[in-house]
């Protein structure tokens, strides 16, 4: 039996001083805030007694129902806040807000979670006065997969509906945190489920009372285009921040508009699917921008020495070239003068055959014999009258052509 069926009932609404006791256990403290169908207060436990005032510190969630003056809207809200109540208090997760109580007293409902202590999304981009960068949403965001993924795994699963940047807490810690759970907020009753609507975070299906899981990860895109560009998104629109914010990666561009599709079916079918293309880094295009210098000074060094090479190969095949031609240039000298020698020494053989002929031929007119021929080459020396230099060349004429 639940603590609401089991606490009096006490009529009087008249408004309470601070601080005031709550199910003999929760002492009310201070107001925070008031809106829609619920009031929240800072509270205290007074059952921990020996731990700090910090450690002690939770919040009081109060429905207000007393605007609803159709007695029939008033049971349907009831009926609906103690079923989400009830959810709740089924929930352990490290990134949702705990659910430590939930109570009727004076005729109204109470429930009592965790306080948490640090600034939601919107609060922090509003003091920031610039989106945040690229990174730090996407660790964001893949800590709400694995939310959303509990939630819509859970028995039986909880549809979250109501996910924007001022229901994500970050605590002193840097740690997510989940609140406000959609327990008071307007709703329509249409086969079964809660209607709760906010402006340009809600999926179509949404406004008619037809939440899916599929309706979170539409809540989950709109929350990132928020957060990566300073601007709500445009109500049932698909979302596309690289149109406000160029710095973002087509990558991030892409999930955010496949997950605000107007179509839940054309939209990521669960949080692990989203998750994988958050966690996909895609290869960057080849470029020394961003490389550390040494990679840089190793790459040009390494480019250096082999052109290097290059022209000292270069070089050294000029130089082969050079002295073959010099090698070729004497070969040919050499041969050149010995032809130019043999050409002399063939010239005076020729002479030298042509007085031997003359010679020869007077002797023929005087009538001397081949002896006498002899004789007369000889002067009275007994020197040949041929001269000497000329048989030598042909000698030597000879043996060259020999």
């Amino acid at each position: 039996m639940s603590n609401f069926d089991n606490n009096p009932r006490n009529p009087s609404s008249a408004p309470r001083k601070f601080p005031y006791t709550l199910n003999r256990r929760w002492e009310v403290v201070d107001k925070l805030n008031s809106g829609g169908m619920g009031t929240v207060y800072m509270a205290r436990d007074l059952n921990l007694s020996t731990l700090s005032n910090q450690k002690k510190q939770c919040v009081v969630k109060e429905l207000k129902d007393d605007h609803l003056n159709c007695g029939s809207d008033k049971e349907m809200a009831q009926e609906f806040f103690l079923r989400e109540v009830h959810v709740l208090a089924d929930l352990d997760h490290q990134n949702i807000v705990r659910v430590l109580d939930q109570f009727r007293e004076d005729d109204k409902y109470y429930l009592v979670m965790e306080y948490v202590e640090g600034q939601n999304l919107h609060e922090m981009l509003m003091k920031r006065g610039e989106p945040f960068d690229e990174k730090t949403v996407i660790k964001w965001a893949i800590t709400i997969c694995n939310v959303l993924k509990y939630l819509h795994t859970h028995n039986p699963p909880v549809i979250y509906r109501d996910l924007k940047p001022s229901n994500i807490m970050i605590n002193t810690n840097d740690q997510v945190k989940l609140v406000d759970f959609g327990i008071a907020r307007p709703f329509e009753s249409e086969e079964d489920n809660t209607q709760v609507v906010s402006q340009g975070y809600s999926p179509p299906e949404q406004y008619w009372g037809h939440a899916t899981t599929r309706s979170d990860i539409y809540a989950l895109g709109a929350t990132m285009h928020f957060l990566l560009t300073g601007q709500d998104p445009l109500a049932l629109t698909v979302s596309e921040p690289k149109k406000l914010n160029s710095a973002i990666s087509d990558h991030i561009n892409e999930i955010v508009m496949r997950a605000t599709q107007q179509e839940a079916s054309a939209r990521y079918p669960g949080a692990e699917y989203i998750k994988n293309d958050l966690e996909y880094v895609p290869p960057e295009p080849p470029s020394t921008k961003g490389k550390p210098l040494v990679v840089v000074l190793s790459s040009i060094a390494a480019i250096g020495m082999f052109l290097g090479g290059l022209i000292v190969l270069g070089k050294l095949q000029d130089q082969q070239e050079t002295r073959t031609q010099e090698v070729k240039s004497i070969h040919e000298l050499r041969l050149d003068e010995r032809e130019k020698k043999l050409a002399e020494q063939e010239k005076k053989l020729k002479q030298i055959q042509k007085l031997i002929s003359e010679e020869m031929t007077s002797t023929k007119d005087g009538g001397t014999t081949p002896n006498a021929t002899q004789d007369a080459s000889n002067d009275d020396s007994g020197e040949s009258t041929i001269p000497r230099e000329l048989t030598d060349e042909a000698a030597l004429t000879d043996t060259a052509l020999n």
